[in-house]
């Protein structure tokens, strides 16, 4: 059985596990730094974000794009900006653009670009890739950690686990971390549910599937307005997608997994889709009694014929039950029904554990088990946490993997420093 000793072994070769690896690695100098990863090639996951173009950063980072241990997320993104973001990758090499809303991405429109120039960045600085590598047990002995595979040992000085959650299993990606963070350690996660997803609902407009809208979409809880976001609307065979469902995808999983929205609790949710959003009810009307003459001999459906996708029309007069009524016999009434429903389609969330469509978990280690200035666990000196594992997601937008980044770079600096910020 071999044995490898080294200062840092880090557990993920992920965005943050490579990060962290690079910025100790540097410092620390070649053969510190060891990359422990189970897959047999490091950033599988990162290749996929973005839909293959690699989101990075976004300008606007700020607490209020994201959710979780606000005392954690705090903490590292006052140790990390978007400019810092973008400074690191500079040092690779890599070359970034901005887009609408922010969004950071690399020059090349590639994750390939931002993987290569990580991995590079590792090989430059000496640090080192154990790929297939899966952990059997984990022990402190002393100062040092034992990690023990099938036929290697790795002992260390320093271990930061950075396995990522479970969101996207087709990407290899499972809650290994917490497992072991757990039966080693003792170390608890709070409850971990999907976020940036679909929604399904109870409502299944089947003819619906693969029409797209722009419009906005508002959560509610029991009447009340909740939270609402703007974007394209996707509609799909069980329900709803689209960036601006994805994130509201977080407070309705919250709702399932635990029965509140933002920590306060609804006995139901529902989701309101507005289709026609630069339109006033009052607005929206006069339109549809100007279509009304136009497509007098038509079904009621056409009267939004010219405005919206045909499915989405039928949908809407159908939701009406106005289907088969002639548009020259819609009176006020009925048209008042139809603005309305084109302003407020409602659909009933249902739960869904489903985490292939996930992009990410909410959830996870919290800052009752790691300190927030340095990422080091409060039980075992010397362990740090970083990337999803914690207890912190982010809006859509590049706003997760700048925390990755941002966790990699405290848990180095604090690792570095030889800091315990206990």
């Amino acid at each position: 059985m071999g044995t490898k000793k080294v200062r840092i072994a880090v557990i993920g070769g992920g965005a943050a596990g490579l990060c962290c690896a690079v910025r100790c690695a540097r410092h620390f100098g070649k053969g510190s730094t060891l990359i422990i990863e189970r897959q047999p090639r490091t950033g599988r996951k990162l290749l996929a974000t973005g839909n293959g173009r690699c989101n990075i950063t976004n300008r606007n980072v700020s607490l209020s794009h994201y959710h979780g241990d606000k005392r954690l997320i705090r903490a590292m993104l006052s140790r990390f900006t978007a400019d810092d973001c973008e400074h690191f990758f500079r040092q690779l090499g890599i070359l970034l653009r901005d887009e609408d809303g922010g969004r950071v991405y690399p020059y090349s429109n590639r994750a390939t670009t931002v993987l290569d120039c990580l991995r590079l960045a590792c090989v430059r600085s000496g640090a080192e890739e154990l790929c297939g590598f899966q952990i059997r047990t984990i022990r402190k002995s002393g100062r040092q950690f034992i990690l023990q595979s099938d036929n290697i040992r790795v002992i260390s000085d320093y271990l930061v686990f950075a396995t990522g959650s479970a969101a996207a299993p087709q990407l290899g990606a499972d809650d290994s971390g917490f497992r072991l963070l757990e039966d080693s350690f003792g170390i608890l996660s709070t409850p971990r549910f999907p976020a940036l997803a679909p929604v399904n609902t109870k409502e299944h407009y089947s003819q619906l599937k693969g029409v797209r809208a722009k419009g906005t979409v508002t959560l509610l809880g029991g009447d009340k307005r909740i939270q609402t976001s703007k974007g394209e609307i996707q509609f799909t065979e069980k329900g709803l997608s689209g960036i601006c469902v994805f994130d509201l995808s977080r407070y309705v999983n919250e709702f399932f997994a635990l029965g509140t929205v933002n920590g306060k609790q609804y006995r139901r949710i529902r989701l309101s889709v507005d289709v026609m959003q630069e339109f006033s009810h009052e607005e929206l009307c006069a339109y549809l009694h100007e279509c009304k003459k136009i497509f007098a001999d038509e079904k009621a459906a056409a009267v939004l014929s010219g405005a919206l996708d045909k499915k989405l029309s039928q949908t809407i007069a159908d939701d009406c039950r106005l289907s088969t009524v002639p548009c020259r016999t819609l009176d006020s009434s009925s048209i008042e029904r139809l603005a309305y429903s084109a302003k407020n389609l409602l659909f009933t969330p249902i739960a869904s554990d489903d985490l292939r469509s996930a992009q990410v978990c909410a959830g996870g280690i919290d800052s009752t088990e790691v300190a927030p200035d340095t990422l080091m666990s409060y039980r075992v000196e010397n362990l740090y946490i970083c990337g999803e594992l914690l207890d912190a997601d982010g809006e859509c937008g590049g706003y997760n993997l700048h925390l990755a980044f941002a966790g990699a770079h405290t848990a180095a600096d604090a690792i570095i420093s030889g800091s315990t910020g206990i």
